[in-house]
């Protein structure tokens, strides 16, 4: 006979079940269910469920807790009752997925070959394995990992040899044991707009790459010795993974911290996504909080380019402006912008203080803003002595650090913004970049921006800039991002704008058409080198003589156009964000001009 304690508790699990199936849950659980098995950002901050029933997940500095995966998801759909969709489509009912059983039953053993794995959905019959490359058996370079989301826009696609699908399987199209690889290839699925790979993804590919490590190290004394490399553009790999296997980093990514690594790596994730939106309130993850308010003479530009340096450096988030920071150059990067000790020398001796600095010139940069009230002719000697001992591989102290407080911060990083705009020319990416190598402006070379971490740096930062615009915009946490494939959006004739300007215009020309108005459009988009051709060639048959300097193009950020019939078209552009001119009114010589500046109202944002 069954003992009472056995009795008890069938009743409660068959209550339990009983709840359930009517669904009579706490407020907010219904709600939030979905989000529980999405992926979190990629700070890896806390999903929780709420039970206040609110559908706004963030954190109190408004840092979101919502993985943009599935964008289209609604938080709201109810997952009990009927069952849950897992990534692969298959039902489950008792909401867990068949993913997370799968990688629960069978973890990948070291000792084991992947053709052995029971964890691993052999594809290498047939025609996939003999589709993948076989390298040199000559060659007697050490193997390496190479791991990326999938690019929606190649054609044709990547052959990997393992495939991490949306709900965790792990697939092998190629042994790379059996071809000797060199370059061993994961590729994680994703759908169109996905930036963020499933909580699942995450799981198995950290689980396959830590698997692959130890066995390479196993075959390999010298990398036994040294570790693996672990090419991983998009960051989906943990810093805690790479430190417990000792993953080396590709040589492009040995000028980045871990903490820059991880922020290219998530604007990495936005190529070959098709296109997508995502909650505005997601974008916050990608910027340390910025406390202080702008200053009178920050121009949105300036303000844009100093987040996407933010960005890049990714100060702390807890405490950005105190953030204190090794780089892998051996000096010491401080504060929200990551400031090197000869950038901050170089910034004071522009000041032009004298030797012994002037008290009279400190207090007139004190009533300027230009230095913090109660600096004195000794906090310069003292954060000069910083400065210096920051180059020199010393970390300053916290002490020290009171020597830069953040407001000085924040007008030290507008004028080096714009030093370095006088430097590059007006090219947020190449500015921030620039900033992010350690040099004064006056130092930075070319070398700088065309080296392997140069240009990933200034990729980067131009989507942050880019994302840092939008986010200038009115909007609130509903509102919505949008992004293309590329950036640009076709307006016809082979012409392009950015994503915003172009939505726009498409806007406006189908309003102007349905009131019997063609815009006849002169010239939109255009490149560095386009831009450089007409000014070479001004004023020759076809081209204005009215031609702006390379780098100083409205055209060149895709938000401008030139119309032939401005004055027909002006009503409907105005209607829809454009402004005649360049935002000071028609241009005398130029009328044909008009830039985008955006228009309130609007919910949907464009990067």
């Amino acid at each position: 006979m069954p003992s009472f304690r056995l009795l008890l508790s069938l009743l409660l699990s068959i209550r339990q079940h009983e709840a359930i199936r009517r669904k009579n849950l706490p407020i907010g659980w219904k709600r939030s269910a979905l989000l529980i098995t999405t992926e979190t950002m990629s700070r890896n901050t806390e999903i929780v469920p709420r039970n206040d029933g609110d559908d706004h997940q963030g954190d109190s500095h408004g840092h979101s807790r919502v993985s943009p995966h599935k964008l289209h998801a609604s938080v709201s759909r109810e997952i009990f009752g009927s069952g849950t969709v897992s990534g692969d489509g298959t039902t489950v009912n008792d909401g867990t997925t068949t993913a997370t059983r799968t990688a629960q039953v069978d973890a990948l053993d070291p000792k084991l070959a992947p053709s052995k794995q029971k964890r691993i959905v052999d594809k290498t019959q047939g025609t996939a394995e003999a589709s993948l490359e076989v390298p040199n058996i000559n060659d007697n370079t050490p193997p390496k990992i190479s791991l990326a989301l999938e690019d929606l826009n190649k054609q044709p696609q990547d052959k990997p040899h393992f495939v991490v699908k949306q709900n965790g399987q792990i697939e092998m199209h190629g042994d790379p044991e059996a071809m000797r690889a060199k370059d061993i290839k994961i590729q994680l699925e994703r759908s169109e707009g996905q930036i963020y790979p499933s909580e699942e993804q995450k799981k198995a590919a950290e689980e396959l790459v830590s698997y692959l490590s130890q066995r390479l190290k196993s075959q390999n004394p010298e990398l036994a010795k040294n570790g693996v490399e672990l090419a991983d553009n998009a960051a989906v790999v943990s810093p805690e993974t790479r430190q417990r296997e000792r993953m080396r980093q590709p040589q492009e990514n040995a000028g980045m911290t871990p903490e820059t690594q991880q922020n290219v790596g998530n604007m990495n994730r936005f190529r070959g996504s098709n296109g997508g939106e995502m909650p505005m309130r997601n974008t916050n993850d990608y910027y340390p909080e910025r406390s202080v308010p702008r200053q009178a003479n920050e121009s949105d530009q300036q303000a844009a380019v100093k987040e996407a340096v933010a960005g890049l450096f990714n100060a702390d988030r807890a405490k950005p402006y105190e953030t204190v920071r090794k780089s892998p150059q051996g000096d010491y990067r401080a504060g929200r912008y990551g400031f090197s000790g000869r950038q901050i020398n170089s910034w004071l001796a522009g000041l032009d203080l004298g030797d012994p600095p002037d008290p009279a010139k400190i207090e007139e940069l004190i009533k300027q803003g230009k230095l913090p009230k109660g600096f004195n002719a000794e906090s310069i000697k003292k954060l000069q002595a910083m400065a210096d001992k920051m180059s020199k591989g010393d970390a300053p102290s916290a002490d020290d650090m009171k020597l830069l407080p953040k407001e000085m911060q924040e007008t030290m990083a507008t004028d080096m913004v714009g030093q370095f705009k006088e430097r590059v020319g007006d090219n947020p990416g190449a500015i921030a970049a620039g900033m992010m190598s350690g040099k004064p402006a006056g130092e930075l070379t070319q070398e700088d921006l065309t080296s392997p971490t140069g240009k990933q740096l200034m990729e980067a930062g131009q989507k942050l800039y880019d994302i840092a615009k939008v986010r200038q915009q009115p909007h609130q946490d509903t509102d919505t991002m949008q992004w293309t494939p590329d950036g640009k959006v076709s307006i016809g004739d082979g012409r392009w704008l950015s994503g915003p300007a172009g939505q726009a215009f498409k806007a406006a020309q189908a309003d102007a058409r349905a009131h019997g108005v063609e815009i006849k459009v002169n010239s939109a988009g255009r490149t560095y080198e386009e831009q450089a051709h007409l000014y070479r060639n001004r004023g020759t048959p076809g081209i204005s003589r009215t031609v702006a300097r390379p780098g100083t193009s409205n055209h060149e950020h895709g938000d401008a156009l030139d119309i032939a019939n401005y004055a027909q078209a002006k009503p409907f552009l105005q209607k829809y964000g454009f402004v005649h001119g360049d935002g000071n009114g028609p241009i005398a010589n130029d009328l044909v001009h008009f830039k985008f500046v955006g228009r309130r109202g609007d919910n949907t944002r464009y990067a």
